[in-house]
């Protein structure tokens, strides 16, 4: 049996579906869907910069020492092997974690800045660690002209949750076009030619991809699509749905805004509007100033870290919270008796179906 692409992309579409409801299922028995606003905000529910930062201290401290004593136990008269483990790492997760958490009170901006109108923020760990997987399995790995590799997300930071807000606060207007953490033309996305098969998102793959090449037409075949006879009016009737009337001086003054195309007027409307609030947002963020420098911090380390730090990157900010949430007893996963209930609804129900589809699929097949 020949594989298509059609199959392919239906066993993959349809892998993710179950994937999605076992992490679900997971992430609830690990205590994910705690909520940690009431620990980086005061008692009138506003954010409090002093409260997120002991908090992110209090998650990476917690799994160091578990790195150092559970791991690399210290050893007398020599470096704790842990520590340049740790080194490579400690400040790449505290400010992706200070970011998320950060960006999960700023409600509304994802869906306004990254254009994805159905994601609100939430400020729950599930969320960040979604969004974790989300910004891990989009690293790329970008060739230099000198032969110098650099670390980029497919799409540009810009479209990321925790650094969407980055050009909000730098130009809430859109004055410039520089002023985002990855410049216009600059995302992997729009430079294959520069991507290698390095990274989570590999140029083999992504070349399938790309849009076509834009073919330009020449100033000579240009001038052959242009009539040399001018339009009359029974042609212009014919063409465009006879709506035409002839041109009278001063006609393009009757309508109140001039020309626009369908739904532009409203596109218009809609921009401003958006630009309204994104300015109003930039004025009250607090912590801004923190924020910015946060971002460009990271994107510098991102860029030139060890491939086997980004490998784990998602893997290893679940383990930071999941130590956490254990440490807090916030995990059902603690319970021997609430997993063994869960344990055997899943294994009688579902695995229990998936077994016998599986048998009936081998039995039609002999």
């Amino acid at each position: 049996m020949e594989l298509s692409w059609e199959s392919l992309d239906n066993y993959r579409k349809n892998m993710w579906c179950i994937r999605e409801v076992m992490d679900k299922l997971l992430g609830s028995m690990k205590g994910h869907g705690y909520s940690f606003r009431p620990d980086i905000t005061d008692k009138e529910g506003n954010f409090d910069n002093e409260k997120l930062h002991a908090l992110v201290t209090d998650l990476l401290n917690g799994w160091e020492d578990y790195v150092r004593d559970g791991l690399y136990p210290a050893r007398s008269s020599e470096e704790n092997p842990a520590e340049p483990y740790l080194r490579a790492r400690r400040e790449l997760y505290s400010l992706y974690l200070y970011l998320a958490m950060r960006s999960s009170l700023c409600e509304g901006a994802y869906a306004l800045t990254s254009g994805r109108e159905d994601e609100k923020e939430r400020t729950d760990f599930a969320f960040i660690l979604e969004q974790a997987r989300r910004f891990s399995q989009n690293w790329c790995v970008m060739a230099g002209p000198d032969g110098s590799r650099r670390n980029e997300p497919y799409e540009g930071f810009d479209s990321y949750f925790g650094f969407h807000l980055y050009r909000v606060l730098t130009d809430p207007e859109g004055k410039t076009s520089d002023s985002t953490l990855t410049p216009y033309g600059k995302a992997p996305m729009q430079n294959l030619s520069n991507l290698t098969n390095e990274g989570a998102m590999k140029r083999i793959y992504c070349k399938r991809l790309a849009p076509p090449p834009r073919i330009e037409k020449t100033a000579t075949e240009n001038a052959q699509n242009v009539s040399e006879e001018p339009m009359d009016d029974a042609d212009y009737d014919e063409d465009y749905g006879g709506d035409y009337e002839p041109e009278e001086d001063g006609w393009e003054q009757t309508a109140p805004f001039g020309i626009f195309a369908d739904g532009e007027l409203e596109w218009l409307s809609e921009e401003d509007n958006r630009t309204s609030w994104l300015t109003s947002l930039a004025m009250r963020f607090d912590g801004r100033e923190e924020y910015i420098s946060a971002c460009g911090r990271f994107v510098t380390l991102y860029r030139q870290t060890p491939a086997e730090v980004l490998r784990g990157f998602a893997d290893e900010l679940e383990e930071i919270v999941n130590l956490y949430l254990l440490r807090r007893g916030l995990t059902a996963l603690a319970d021997t008796d609430k997993t063994l209930d869960i344990y055997s609804r899943v294994y009688d129900g579902p695995g229990r179906q998936a077994k016998r589809y599986e048998r009936g699929i081998l039995w039609n097949s002999l």
